[in-house]
């Protein structure tokens, strides 16, 4: 890897890692999730904060292939109970570059979205990252 390569890339983790603690906006997950945004296989991770939408917690569900990732709905919310989280935000990456989402991907989502709504947690989001930029459930009206 090139040094200003490697230059550019330090200083991306470190804005991401700097970032603020509100996740409020797609925008801001987005960011935390520039790490995973050019990885080759999809990565499902799960953003936990509490009831001012603070982040509190992040967590990788799932590594993939390159156009899935296993996820369970139980998984996530025994860790978004664990951790004593009223809200959750799911995130993960398309890296054939295209951040729509897929049939499957709506479908989970609908699934987790029902189950955290019975155990009292808010769903706020579904950010999905790749190179050519993100795609949030909430602002195309799916949650």
């Amino acid at each position: 890897m090139e040094p200003r390569v490697r230059e550019l890339l330090s200083e991306l983790y470190a804005i991401e890692s700097k970032h603020t603690d509100m996740l409020n906006s797609p925008e801001a997950v987005a960011l935390k999730m520039l790490s995973y945004r050019d990885r080759k296989t999809e990565h499902f991770v799960t953003f936990l904060v509490d009831n001012k939408n603070h982040f509190l917690s992040k967590k990788l569900i799932s590594k993939g292939t390159v156009d899935q990732a296993p996820v369970f709905p139980r998984e996530i919310l025994r860790y978004a109970l664990l951790k004593q989280a009223s809200g959750l935000i799911l995130s993960h990456n398309h890296p054939g570059g295209d951040p729509n989402p897929s049939v499957q991907d709506r479908e989970m989502t609908a699934r987790i979205k029902k189950a955290a709504i019975l155990l009292g947690i808010r769903l706020l989001d579904h950010v999905i990252v790749s190179r050519t930029g993100h795609y949030s459930f909430q602002e195309h009206g799916l949650l």
